[in-house]
């Protein structure tokens, strides 16, 4: 029965410590329906943290565990808070009706309103009314675009590929939901707001209020109030996660998979063809074709040879990452260990119908689901993982169908295949604990039945935690669950690439955008998509280069590779239906495309892994450009937001995206910008913020821009196969502003994952770099970030590529060595500098020859 109220406001009640307000609860009930108590419990957690809670007084209603892993590892809800000295938000209530609201303390502004709240055992509801238009994030949808517009949009995790969000019923969300959004303010300051909630919901927006409905769980918003740099409010909304985890530096190499890779042999063919080709390459991935009959943790060791998995890493020096499925197959009984062992530990679903173990569907045939709430399923999962080490010494996992996917619409029918179940008779015992009836829900969020594709809502988990309440944590829980594993294998940075995520998953994974569409439309939206991730996040994080399902095309597949290869996450895959799509395979300008912009990417890897490393765990690396420029009205355009993008602060892509275009307009706001390889200048810092045409060929490398003010230290990539064959030697692009300009690397001679961990996320191994000029007189200096102290490790500078330095006759070079410099400068504007130090043999510095300090005088 639907029972919902609209509560009135009956009592209210104040916590003060030391004269401050640091909690508030008020008390609503109707007295013909006592269940429906509620308290609205506002804890002031900090002076830009506020948490509000609404819920039943006898807390019937499901909230997320805190006392159990993950959630206890990375929800930092602050329970006992200390009062501060001031506050940058202020709540006020109004008692009839009802609203709750939250404003700003320094300019006044109402940052949310919530109101019309409705509660009831199967539905609940409540709006908030925002501040402004632009709102980002609430996903995972395939959305072609990345500010959040009007429509009704469905959060809920679902396996449905190449699905395109339209803002329309049935919900098209996908694999993930993330109920969380970034908003600007009307004074341009910006909010993260939580909804804490993982039931599936719809959320409809239209004019200035979205309005969440619900089917189960409590109402707790989380509020984190930033300032006018957006930057500042996801920081705190990923430090309330937890942080995100780092993952190893040879993950961010080009990684290739293909659906099917038939034997251990093909593998090594694959790996063979890109060296052939001259395509660096460090990760090859098997999907599941390397399993015994599709069972997850085994290996078809007719087709798949342990010594080749050893040959592929050992000696030619690439990783390896299989696939797990989620379900586990029954057909072999307790022939299959995984099977066997999921008995013993009796962590399998059950069915609500008849207390037996659940039946599903998946890629093996029926199948049986883990239960991550029984307390036996770590074990379980951490000893399977541990047998797939043993037959594959993986270098990461890659973990998919985990929304979790189910091949049947709930439990598949009962009669179907019965032959095929006789193996598994003798385990078919019933707990009765677990049975339960079907419920009627009043509302369904996204209206497709809610077991389509998956397990049914009345279902049961360890716990009594019904399925429509936890369904979105699956992939969290199993993320966190293949992590602890990865670690207990002695991998000290784990590197897991998840479909499913929640709120938090990002301190134990990364994840891969999904089955996309080889199409112009999903290459479009995957930049959003991309900056989606890295606000919820998760900041390792692309799509499928050159398209999933269907077949590509050479034209789309070389537009990929130049946007693919600035991805944090760069792969290459495609299904068993389409065509071949290797770089190599698709004609001579896809293999061209691919050869410059991967060897991009490879000269200014370690750059850009030094962005993961600098941010300590928090913040953002694929990013909006108003993330740098707030103040530019133009950037929250839709033509701007959609595909252009930072990297850090540093560079700028404006890639193409749109089908037969070689020209395009792209808009750099106000600052000094160069063409980030030829050097040649766009704007200074006095021309106000403008559009420029932008020429790309198919062949051509990806359009890049360094914004004055940036150092970025870039390697010669000749001769690399992978990122084990980058040294320490580089040269610098340094890139004039209207300061001096800064950069960053990493000090450290191998980067192996134990000695990140150790020097670089225990300790700190950034270095700054930095060049400062005055007059006729320059400095380069590299120092390290925590002591000011020279590189602990050699670091090797050839070259000086000066953007935007005036011609001078001569320059001459001075340093605690003898240097001698080779000056060339294009004496046509704009101006473009090399300085070669030593004739090109270069300058060497680190701890034992003191700090990297170059001085240049001017004639």
């Amino acid at each position: 029965m639907l029972l919902i109220l609209y509560i009135p406001l009956i009592l209210a009640s104040y916590l003060y410590e030391n004269s401050t307000l640091i909690t508030q609860t008020m008390f609503y009930e109707r007295e013909d329906n006592p269940m429906y108590n509620l308290s609205v419990f506002a804890t002031y957690e900090s002076y830009n943290q506020l948490d509000i809670k609404i819920e039943d007084l006898e807390k019937r209603q499901f909230h997320i565990p805190s006392d159990m892993e993950p959630f206890k590892s990375i929800y930092n809800d602050i329970i006992n808070p200390i009062a501060c000295s001031h506050y940058d938000y202020e709540t006020k209530i109004d008692e009839s009706p009802f609203k709750f609201n939250v404003i700003r303390a320094d300019t006044q502004e109402t940052m949310l309103s919530l109101y019309d709240i409705i509660v009831s055992e199967l539905y609940s509801e409540f709006t908030v009314k925002i501040p402004t238009k632009y709102l980002f994030g609430l996903g995972e949808r395939n959305q072609k675009g990345f500010r959040f517009k009007e429509g009704i949009y469905t959060l809920m995790a679902k396996d449905v590929p190449q699905l395109l969000e339209d803002g329309k019923q049935p919900g098209k969300g996908v694999y993930s939901s993330h109920p969380v959004y970034l908003m600007r303010e009307r004074s341009g300051k910006y909010h993260v707001l939580f909804f804490k909630n993982s039931s599936p919901m719809d959320v409809i927006y239209k004019d200035d209020k979205l309005t969440f409905k619900y089917i189960g769980g409590i109402l707790q918003l989380k509020l984190f109030l930033g300032d006018y740099d957006p930057e500042t409010a996801v920081k705190l909304y990923h430090s309330y996660l937890g942080g995100w985890a780092l993952h190893p530096f040879w993950a961010m190499g080009y990684h290739h998979s293909r659906w099917p890779i038939k034997s251990s042999q093909k593998l090594k063919e694959y790996v063979y063809k890109h060296k052939e080709h001259d395509i660096p390459l460090d990760t090859i991935w098997s999907d599941i074709d390397y399993m015994n009959d599709r069972q997850i943790f085994s290996v078809d060791e007719m087709r798949f040879h342990k010594n080749d998995f050893e040959e592929i890493q050992n000696q030619l020096g690439v990783n390896y990452i299989p696939i797990i499925d989620v379900a586990v197959g029954v057909k072999y009984g307790k022939q299959d260990k995984g099977f066997r062992e999921g008995i013993n530990l009796d962590i399998f679903l059950r069915s609500p119908n008849t207390g037996q173990r659940f039946r599903g569907k998946v890629w093996p045939g029926s199948s049986y689901f883990p239960d991550f709430f029984h307390p036996n399923c770590s074990t379980y999962w951490r000893t399977m993982i541990k047998h797939l080490y043993q037959s594959t010494n993986f270098s990461g996992l890659w973990i998919d169908m985990n929304e979790p996917t189910n091949f049947c619409d709930g439990e598949c029918d009962l009669q179907q295949g019965r032959e095929k179940w006789n193996s598994t008779m003798d385990y078919t015992d019933v707990n009765e604990a677990y049975k339960n009836n079907h419920i009627r829900f009043p509302y369904i969020p996204g209206v497709s039945p809610l077991e389509k594709m998956t397990l049914p809502p009345n279902l049961f988990h360890y716990g009594k935690h019904l399925h429509k309440d936890v369904h979105n944590l699956y992939g969290l829980q199993e993320s966190f669950e293949t992590y602890q594993a990865q670690k207990e294998i002695g991998k000290p940075l784990p590197f897991i690439i998840s479909r499913s995520t929640f709120p938090g998953s990002g301190h134990f994974t990364q994840h891969w955008e999904g089955d996309n569409e080889a199409s112009y439309t999903f290459l479009y939206l995957s930049v959003g998509s991309t900056m989606q991730f890295n606000i919820f996040g998760i900041p390792m994080v692309g799509a499928d280069v050159c398209g999933f399902l269907d077949n590509t095309t050479p034209k789309l597949c070389a537009r990929w590779v130049q946007l693919g290869s600035l991805y944090p996450f760069f792969r290459n895959h495609n299904n068993d239906r389409a065509k071949d799509q290797e770089f190599y395979s698709l004609g001579d300008d896809v293999l061209l495309a691919a050869r410059r912009n991967v060897k991009l990417r490879y000269s200014i890897i370690k750059w850009y892994y030094s962005l993961f490393l600098r941010s300590n765990h928090t913040g953002t690396i694929f990013r909006p450009v108003f993330f740098e420029f707030n103040d530019d009205v133009n950037l929250f355009k839709d033509e701007v937001l959609d595909t252009q993008f930072l990297i850090g602060d540093e560079l700028m892509a404006t890639p193409i995206l749109v089908e037969g275009q070689t020209i395009r307009k792209a808009y750099f706001p106000k600052s000094y910008w160069y063409h980030f390889l030829s050097g040649s200048r766009l704007q200074k810092l006095e021309d106000p913020g403008q559009e420029h045409f932008v020429m790309c060929k198919y062949t051509d490398y990806v359009p890049l821009y360094i914004k004055g003010g940036s150092i970025i230290l870039q390697q010669n990539i000749t001769q690399v196969k992978s990122v084990k064959d980058l040294k320490n030697h580089y040269y610098a692009v340094i890139a004039i502003g209207e300061k001096d300009s800064f950069g960053t690397m990493i000090d450290l001679d191998e980067f192996s994952d134990q000695k990140i961990v150790e020097k670089c996320d225990q300790l700190n191994c950034i270095l700054n770099v930095n060049f400062s000029k005055q007059d006729n007189q320059a400095e380069f200096t590299i120092v390290r970030a925590d002591n000011g102290g020279p590189a602990s490790y050699p670091l090797f500078i050839s070259r000086l590529k000066i953007y935007g330095l005036p011609p001078s006759q001569t320059i001459k070079c001075s340093s605690n060595k003898i240097v001698e410099c080779s000056y060339s400068n294009e004496n046509t504007f704009p101006y473009i500098s090399n300085i070669q130090l030593n004739e090109g043999i270069g300058l060497e510095f680190g701890e034992t020859t003191g700090v990297f300090k170059l001085t240049l005088q001017f004639s």
